[in-house]
Order: structure tokens, then C-alpha cells, then sequence
């Protein structure tokens, strides 16, 4: 578990140094963060989600593709479950907060609001939020594999994806027990 904390501190320490190293990209990413912040029609929460998920995205490209070195060939693997299984774990908990902050956008925006069943908004809003987050994995692997900095490997986007759907579900359990703690307090009062 120790080693574990310690690559995820040496992967964030390492995309903030390619950052620093890119800094018409990283101005990029700010321009695109403060267009985020000014857009109307948004509530308070839904920008800082937003901005927060931008933000994350670029942490993931520059530690996954910006800060890596270029080898002399394409690597690939369409072996599934050919990683080791700290290789998998590290996958799975990577892309696990972008599942939790794609769980608290709201995609309904003003004036129109399409949605009147609220279960269909749901699944609509989850099936959204997955395909986006196997979508980035995909580009992600994708770029790896283009610019020959790393290793296209199915298991990669599979447990990416399931990270993502482990922190959606995450953030669903909480939301689903604060709401039935107040229920249950509600009714003793």
C-alpha cells in the first residue's frame, strides 16, 4: 500500500513538472479554465466540477503521454489481463476521481430542460459519464501509441473504465445513505 501512495505522489509530482515545462499548452488549459468559470447558464458547483475535471484531464495527459519518453517503436497489446496485477490496481484507482467528479455534473441546462423522467436523466447522465471516461482512456492509449511514448494495452482501458465506474458508484452509495439519513430523520421529527 505504501508503494502504491508513493507512484500515485510520483505521477502527480511528474505531470506538474511537465506542465511546467509546456507552458503554451498549460496556458492553453488555463484559457479553457476560465472560459469554463464565465460560462452562464451553470451553477457554482457544476463549474468547479468542471474545472476541476479539466484540470484532471491534463494532470492524466501530461503524466500519460506529454512527460514520457519516446521509445523507437510502437508498443501495443491486445492481450487482455496480460498486466501485472499492481499494474491493474494502479489503473483502476487512477481514473476512479474522474468517475466521482463526472458524477456530480448536472447535464441539465437552462432555459430548456429535456428531461422529465428523472430515471431516464440518470441513465442517460451515467451512460454519458462512462462513455466519456472510456473515450479519454481510448485517446489516451491512442496517443500512446501515435507519438510511441508508451504502451497500447487493452487492460488499460478496461480498468480505466472500471475506475471510472467505481468512483460514479462511489459517489452514487453516498448520495443514496445522506439520503436516507435524512429520511430517517426526518420522520422521527
Amino acid at each position: 500500500m505504501e508503494r502504491l501512495i508513493e507512484d500515485v505522489f510520483n505521477y502527480i509530482d511528474e505531470a506538474i513538472r511537465c506542465a511546467l515545462m509546456d507552458p503554451a499548452a498549460t496556458l492553453l488549459v488555463f484559457m479553457l479554465l476560465i472560459f469554463v468559470i464565465i460560462t452562464p447558464g451553470r451553477k457554482a458547483a457544476d463549474r468547479l466540477l468542471m474545472f476541476l475535471v479539466i484540470c484532471y484531464i491534463y494532470l492524466i495527459l501530461t503524466s500519460n503521454v506529454l512527460s514520457r519518453t519516446v521509445f523507437d517503436e510502437r508498443k501495443y497489446s491486445f492481450e487482455l489481463f496480460s498486466s501485472n496485477r499492481r499494474e491493474m490496481v494502479e489503473n483502476v484507482l487512477l481514473f476512479t476521481p474522474l468517475g466521482m467528479l463526472l458524477c456530480g455534473i448536472d447535464l441539465k441546462t437552462k432555459p430548456v430542460n429535456p428531461w422529465k423522467n428523472e430515471k431516464v436523466y440518470r441513465l442517460v447522465r451515467f451512460i454519458v459519464s462512462m462513455a466519456f471516461a472510456a473515450l479519454f482512456t481510448c485517446v489516451i492509449e491512442g496517443l500512446q501509441l501515435y507519438l510511441k511514448v508508451g504502451v497500447f494495452t487493452l487492460d488499460d482501458i478496461l480498468c480505466n473504465t472500471f475506475g471510472a465506474l467505481i468512483g460514479y458508484g462511489f459517489i452514487l452509495l453516498v448520495v443514496l445513505i445522506v439520503k436516507k439519513v435524512r429520511s430517517s430523520e426526518s420522520s422521527r421529527q
